[in-house]
């Protein structure tokens, strides 16, 4: 897919054709030029393609929805080797199934996105110790319960519970030139062991967002709507778990939590363009959690998998305990054998089979294509 790397930028149509080859930093950078943006990835290292199919989270996306819901027009090549377009008009229904579909149905080789005049932003990363997280969590729970969140305002909260040194880290963007915003007060109060926000550029301000040299690396999602009190419970899980002493004994052993809110705006945004997405998701205030867990060694692999699958289950029964569990596993930041896809509703299971049977019927990208998330696992 390498090959297919360009950006084209059609400033009449608001709009950028993109190789599905590229890494969202190489999109940002050429986009940087006309002052512009689009959906896309919060790690400029990240690919294009996988990211897309998965349905794609970014800080615009309160705004403008997924990465996925701003596609217009996918270019790909099907099974039968014949290209073809993807769109409301064209292929109608393979259109709607490649908003977070993955890899069941095509090989996409271009994406047409929705381009945004977002350019200056303030923003960066505030650095706290690890004792500061049930501080950052009850702040958290007051940023997402106000009535009317503040749409250009976003973020995620990481905490490394294996390094201390590095603590907990907030990623906080506001999408307007306009510093230290009222949307963020909730945070303001707790104090820092570093802070790099500032007045910068949007991609200026992703280049903190790196991930660590480890060469494994596994991620386990759940979803939940926010409370207090779970929020605090999951702070006790995350710094307590005895799991943690397994992931700390391998070499280079790291977990980090991530909690992402995310906002009926966002959702409603996204079934808005474009006849919707695949992912069912429910239009209330939520958040989209992850444990992402590295190590060193494949000699390791299942111990890292299962450690910290332990962990993640001991949240999700606490998210369920408290009647707070949301039905959807978030596919960019899914473990390999979550059942992503069988978290879409049965309805939506249904249609995304009845497209691949019309574009795939020989069943190429279930059995020749390796990766991805599949429909009939």
């Amino acid at each position: 897919m390498a090959g297919f790397n360009e950006v084209v930028y059609d400033a009449a149509r608001n709009i950028a054709t993109v190789g599905a080859g590229l890494k969202w930093g190489d999109v940002y950078g050429q986009l940087d030029k006309f002052n512009v943006t689009v959906v896309g990835g919060r790690v400029l290292d990240v690919g294009v393609g996988g990211l897309i199919l998965g349905s794609g989270l970014w800080y615009l996306s309160d705004l403008y929805g997924l990465a996925c819901d701003n596609v217009v027009n996918f270019e790909v090549v099907l099974a039968n080797g014949s290209a073809v377009n993807a769109n409301v008009t064209s292929n109608a229904d393979l259109f709607w199934a490649l908003k977070g579909g993955s890899n069941n149905f095509a090989i996409v080789i271009a994406f047409t996105l929705s381009t945004y005049p977002i350019h200056n932003v303030w923003g960066g990363v505030k650095q706290y110790s690890l004792d500061q997280l049930p501080a950052l969590m009850a702040a958290m729970t007051e940023y997402q319960s106000v009535p009317n969140k503040d749409p250009y305002a976003n973020l995620m909260l990481q905490a490394f519970t294996t390094n201390a040194s590095v603590g907990a880290v907030l990623n906080m963007v506001y999408l307007k030139p306009e510093a230290s915003p009222p949307a963020f007060e909730p945070f303001y109060s707790i104090s820092t062991t570093a802070d790099t926000t500032k007045l910068q550029t949007l991609t200026e301000m992703l280049s903190w967002q790196m991930v660590p040299p480890i060469p494994r690396w596994d991620w386990f999602a759940t979803s939940f709507t926010p409370n207090a009190s779970l929020y605090q419970e999951i702070a006790t899980i995350v710094t307590s778990a005895p799991e943690l002493a397994t992931l700390k004994a391998l070499t280079s052993g790291t977990m980090a939590l991530g909690l992402q809110p995310i906002s009926s705006s966002l959702v409603l945004a996204g079934n808005d363009r474009g006849d919707g997405n695949a992912l069912d998701l429910q239009s209330v205030n939520q958040t989209w959690f992850v444990l992402d867990t590295g190590w060193q060694f494949a000699s390791d692999d299942a111990t890292a998998y299962n450690a910290t699958r332990a962990i993640k289950d001991r949240i999700e029964r606490a998210s369920r305990a408290a009647g707070d569990y949301v039905p959807y596993i978030f596919m960019n930041d899914a473990s390999w054998d979550q059942d992503v896809l069988g978290h879409y509703g049965a309805e939506n299971v249904r249609r995304l089979r009845e497209v691949q049977r019309v574009y795939d019927p020989d069943l190429v990208f279930q059995e020749l294509v390796s990766g991805g998330f599949k429909l009939n696992r």
